[in-house]
């Protein structure tokens, strides 16, 4: 008997993926823009005196397809930025220090400062494929929900300073999610190149995609 169900599983698995053309993806892509400059507004008399730089967000994304118009995967995206700043007076360090509630009981306050906040994001997603199987293009509409790993950290003059988790707000919560409708354009029947729009993560996305 169990022979018999083993048999019939794989029968069926054997009839799903004989549907499909070139069941696995790989995309790889960069995307943006940064939401640095609105998440980490200190106060707009001082915007002159920040220094904005950083990553593009930067992504890998695998799946397979179930059926010509299904797929499941998994993806990978890491987005750094940076602000650097220089306090020289006791009215910026206020603003600083009402923003961050940094302790100065220790340290000089005056000097070069950099916020770096690097984040990586790992998600399980399902892709539903709106072309018909063997087109040269493909339309999609992706779902995703996973992790989201942001650990902000403050530096005054190279020394670490503080963790900025508990000051970030929302941005800061470990959840991971995306909802994005995109396009790719095949040149041969394996690579192509590709573009998305969606939330969570990258607003604007684009890279090369390859299917086997």
């Amino acid at each position: 008997m169990k022979k018999v169900v083993l048999f019939g599983l794989l029968f069926s698995l054997s009839t799903c993926f004989a549907q499909v053309e070139r069941p696995l993806r790989i995309q790889v892509y960069a995307g943006g823009p940064s939401l640095l400059k609105m998440a980490f507004k200190i106060s707009s008399k001082y915007q002159d005196e920040l220094t904005y730089s950083g990553y593009p967000g930067m992504g890998i994304a695998l799946d397979y397809k179930l059926k010509s118009w299904v797929s499941l995967g998994a993806e990978f995206n890491y987005r750094y930025g940076q602000i650097d700043f220089d306090i020289n007076d006791s009215a910026f360090y206020q603003v600083i220090n009402d923003r961050f509630d940094l302790v100065n009981d220790l340290f000089n306050s005056f000097g070069h400062y950099t916020l770096k906040v690097p984040r990586y994001r790992f998600m399980a997603n399902v892709n539903f494929h709106l072309l018909k199987e063997g087109s040269t293009s493909d339309m999609y509409f992706s779902l995703g929900l996973g992790f989201n790993r942001l650990k902000p950290q403050l530096y005054l003059n190279g020394q670490n300073l503080v963790f900025l988790n508990r000051y970030i707000g929302f941005i800061s919560l470990p959840l991971a999610y995306r909802i994005s409708m995109g396009y790719a354009y095949h040149f041969t029947p394996s690579i192509g190149i590709f573009g998305e729009l969606g939330v969570g993560g990258p607003i604007f996305s684009g890279g090369i995609t390859a299917r086997f």
